[in-house]
């Protein structure tokens, strides 16, 4: 059986009301989901609430955050609701609705986080490994990189989604487990340019930072007076060095050094190999240390606009990005630069 960490995001189970014996039709839950705001999707049994992930968000704690406020809100309209991550619903699991058919499940409106087509997210990877396990019951998996660094674990019996288990900064979104221990590993596409979404590790030092730039008059904030609300607008992104200990905390959190590590690949079907319960995984990159960060994913923080954030200022927003996204991939990105005591440095590639 797989293991689906929802501890520390979902509501606890509501217990079964023995006295609700009414059939509860699809067209009620719909509804009392539709007057709550959400937007739904009629799909034979299957009641679908889509909804747009916010850049910069992890899809899978998102996700979960969706199905937690749909879940508490069925319980009290419908006693004995419970969440389930029976395997028939996904690497997520569903919400089922006692004396009905029907369940409830979450998906990303754009795609994100489901089976997008030809290609393996974590979702799909958690199925094709648990297949493997129920044919061979112990499987070798050894992710490989271009540069040869590998990263793997023997007599692997069973896989699990953790993508929304980010709980005490955890960032593995997925997790193969043995008799003798766990491999925790994050998952990223080739061309993702975000470490962590940073309101919180780096939100009150941005706020100096921009406090200081504008001291100097080295940026210029505009003041705009919206319908919605005031906001403010940069000319210019904020690209600013972070310490060792923030770039280790935002790429590997605290499950994944010297533990596990992060992988990087497209994943598409091409990239595995099987031979008997033997699963080789090539990938872009394997970061299991610092010294592994290819110079492109080195980890810098960036201020930059937003209209749906507000920190540091309303309309702005602060991110734990690659090098590659803050100075661009020959580094003469039109960017101010600052260093990691706040002090402004000149790019001389500009």
């Amino acid at each position: 059986m797989r293991h689906y960490e929802f501890a520390n995001l979902l509501v606890e189970k509501a217990p079964v009301n023995p006295q609700l014996s009414q059939v509860v039709d699809k067209a009620t839950i719909m509804a009392t989901l539709k007057n709550a705001g959400f937007e739904v999707q009629d799909q034979g049994n299957k009641i679908t609430i889509l909804t747009e992930i916010p850049d910069g968000e992890n899809v899978g704690s998102y996700r979960a955050s969706v199905m937690k406020d749909a879940l508490a809100l069925l319980q009290k309209q419908f006693p004995g609701a419970v969440y389930s991550n029976a395997r028939k619903y996904g690497g997520l699991g569903g919400i089922e609705i006692p004396n009905s058919s029907s369940y409830v499940l979450v998906k990303d409106k754009k795609g994100k986080g489901g089976g997008s087509s030809g290609k393996l997210n974590e979702t799909n990877l958690v199925e094709m490994l648990y297949g493997l396990i129920q044919t061979y019951e112990k499987i070798n998996v050894t992710f490989v990189d271009k540069r040869g660094k590998k990263l793997g674990i023997k007599n692997c019996t069973d896989v699990s989604d953790a993508s929304l288990n980010v709980a005490g900064r955890k960032k593995a979104d997925l997790v193969l487990s043995s008799s003798t221990g766990s491999l925790p590993i994050s998952l990223k596409k080739v061309n993702a340019d975000t470490w962590e979404s940073a309101d919180t590790l780096f939100g009150p030092r941005a706020k100096e930072v921009l406090s200081n730039l504008q001291q100097q008059g080295a940026i210029k904030l505009q003041k705009i007076n919206d319908p919605n609300g005031i906001y403010y607008k940069l000319n210019k992104e904020i690209v600013v060095e972070p310490t060792p200990e923030e770039t280790m905390d935002a790429i590997f959190g605290s499950d994944l050094l010297n533990k596990g590590g992060v992988v990087i690949q497209t994943f598409q079907d091409e990239h595995f190999v099987t031979q008997d319960n033997n699963v080789t995984i090539e990938c872009q990159y394997i970061i299991k240390s610092k010294a592994d960060i290819p110079e492109g994913h080195l980890m810098v923080w960036l201020i930059r606009n937003d209209k749906t954030r507000s920190n540091p200022l309303p309309g702005l927003r602060t991110l734990g990005s690659t090098l590659t996204r803050g100075i661009g991939t020959k580094g003469n990105k039109d960017v101010i630069l600052v260093d990691r005591n706040g002090n402004l440095v000149q790019n001389p590639n500009r």
